[in-house]
Parts: C-alpha cells; structure tokens; sequence
C-alpha cells in the first residue's frame, strides 16, 4: 500500500493593488514599462523562473530600462496572470498571486500603494466614482 501526503494552500488571493502617482504620465509610462517588461519576459522561452541570477539577456534589458529594484525571484511574478489598468494617475493591477515584485517597483517609481483582498472587500466597495 502506497500512502500519499500532499499539502496544498488557497491560492486565490483575489488581490487588487492600486499604486496612485502624482502624475498621469508616470502612472502612463509604469504601465508601460511593466507592459514591456511582461513581453520580454513571456518572449524569452529560457527565463529561469526559479533561478536566483539574472543572464546576460535580462540584466542587460533590465539595464536599458533602468530597473534596479527586483530580484530574480520578484522579476518571475511578472509572468504571474495578471490584470494591470490604468486610469488617470491610477495604475489598478488584479491577481491571484503575490506580487512583491510589483509593489517594490512601483514604490521606487514613487508610488503611494493600496493593497487589498477583493474577498473582503469586493471592488464595487473601492471603486470611487
């Protein structure tokens, strides 16, 4: 007789992060960025997600974006699914997943940060309007 042991955790955070900047154009150009970045990361079918180095490739991207704040285990959340909007100075991101990674950076944009689980407090609550 075999005997199986597993554990398992939720892992539906249902997590909405909010970052407000001063300005809309630093809310525009934090969404791009991250946009790109996603891209660059989905395009590079060797990204090492567990690996706790950057290669050559991706320090150098990284580099020419001027992305200093993530480590490696931070800059794989951003192959996590995700949702990211913007609106006005706002930039909203919905997930499932942890994403230190996205709040560490938007903090370094300068970013004022709101986190929160949407299960306690359902968007309809936190939108203003």
């Amino acid at each position: 007789m075999k005997v199986w042991q597993s554990y398992g955790a939720e892992h539906s955070l249902n997590l909405v992060i909010i970052g407000r900047f001063k300005e809309i154009a630093d809310a525009e150009e934090f969404k791009l960025q991250a946009e790109s970045l996603i891209d660059f990361l989905r395009d590079k079918t060797d990204f090492d997600m567990d690996g706790d180095r950057f290669d050559s490739d991706v320090r150098e991207y990284l580099n020419n974006k001027k992305i200093y704040c993530l480590s490696p285990q931070q800059l794989s959340q951003f192959l996590y699914e995700m949702h990211m909007e913007q609106h006005g100075n706002e930039v909203r991101v919905t997930s499932d997943d942890d994403l230190t990674g996205l709040i560490s950076w938007m903090l370094h944009k300068g970013a004022k940060i709101e986190v929160f689980s949407a299960h306690d407090y359902p968007e309809s609550d936190n939108v203003e309007g």
